[in-house]
């Protein structure tokens, strides 16, 4: 068995680091963070506990204060700069890698979870169709404030802004949310993004706004320690439709010229069956892309040792598995069984289901 899935456990280039596995933490939402954005001190713990990962990628992070999340950590100030310092530090003592997903919500959020004065906005005033998450519970999107251009001129400073913050509070890199519906995935895909000026219409011009937040964090970074993800066919926030084959060949060509650290794609959503046409589409969009490929979307360590011994991905993000199994690395490498995971302490809550799950050694 282990020597089958071998592969999963080789270190791995990303960017300027060498990982020790290809066993990588995908991005998550939990929604345990404290007013104003603060993490409490059960999210250090949680990470920490989880850096036998070749590398973390630390969750959906707010950019400003309209960025439009329940209960999501911030990294737009001094204090929320801090509190992410506690985390860094404890995930570098364990020896682990640790970047920082940069993200505004953009349309999938809702009034009631903003502060006063902010507004839902997008690219277009379209309203996505599938529900969000609030304090009430899941509701019905609202139409969408459509962006100025001095609106967003200002949400790139802010990912900027952002990106320095995160430098500061001692991130090895960080990753570019550019996916799940969100707003920089609605600003380039032609379903949602129907604007007549500099940032709409045209391939060129739907890249632009994801092009100036890249370059500005590859200013700050450089390109090896920035990341970026993507969700090309995903219909996650009402996504997925128009022409994604001509839209993301376009920004993966593009993705091409600056040698990034890594580029992680969402290739399949949790508990689907891909269309023919859609596995065509990741395959194709898959080969163009010539830097370090991770993939994300429904795998155990066999399918991952299979994608990396055919050279088609660097290495695997693991979601939900990386929740209830702090040590997953390991239990892969004993053909452990795996812990349960409980899906009524994913979003929210204290630190059940969040920090203790057992680890093999318990």
């Amino acid at each position: 068995m282990l020597s089958e899935i071998k592969s999963i456990f080789e270190p791995v280039k990303i960017g300027k680091y060498i990982a020790k596995n290809k066993i990588f933490m995908a991005p998550m939402s939990r929604y345990r963070a404290q007013e104003g954005g603060i993490n409490p001190d059960i999210t250090i713990e949680y990470y920490k506990q989880r850096a036998s990962a070749g590398l973390i990628v630390a969750e959906s992070t707010q950019i400003n204060d309209g960025a439009g999340g329940i209960d999501c950590p911030g990294i737009y100030n001094e204090t929320q700069a801090k509190s992410w310092k506690k985390v860094t530090d404890a995930v570098h003592k364990e020896g682990g890698l640790i970047f920082l997903q940069l993200w505004h919500a953009g349309r999938a959020s809702h009034p009631s979870v903003l502060p006063e004065g902010r507004q839902v906005v997008a690219p277009s005033a379209i309203a996505s169709t599938q529900e969000v998450m609030t304090y009430d519970g899941m509701q019905v999107p609202t139409m969408p404030h459509a962006l100025s251009l001095s609106e967003i001129t200002e949400i790139r400073s802010n990912f900027a802004t952002a990106s320095k913050y995160a430098l500061e509070a001692g991130f090895d890199g960080v990753e570019i949310h550019a996916a799940g519906g969100f707003l920089i995935d609605s600003f380039l895909q032609d379903h949602s993004n129907k604007r007549e000026d500099q940032y709409g219409g045209s391939l060129e011009n739907r890249f632009r706004f994801l092009k100036g937040i890249l370059d500005d964090s590859v200013a700050i970074w450089g390109n090896d320690r920035v990341g970026i993800k993507l969700s090309p066919i995903s219909p996650y926030n009402d996504m997925g439709k128009g022409n994604v084959l001509e839209t993301f060949t376009y920004v993966y060509n593009h993705l091409n010229t600056y040698n990034l650290a890594f580029l992680e794609v969402n290739e399949v959503m949790p508990f689907t069956e891909l269309s023919e046409e859609n596995k065509n589409i990741n395959k194709t969009l898959r080969s163009l892309y010539k830097g370090t490929y991770i993939a994300n979307g429904g795998f155990n360590p066999e399918t991952a040792a299979k994608r990396i011994d055919q050279g088609t991905a660097s290495a695997i993000s693991f979601g939900r598995p990386f929740i209830a199994n702090p040590d997953l690395p390991e239990r892969f490498k004993q053909d452990a069984p795996l812990n349960e995971l409980d899906m009524n302490t994913f979003y929210g809550g204290n630190y059940k289901g969040y920090t203790d799950y057992p680890f093999l050694k318990n």
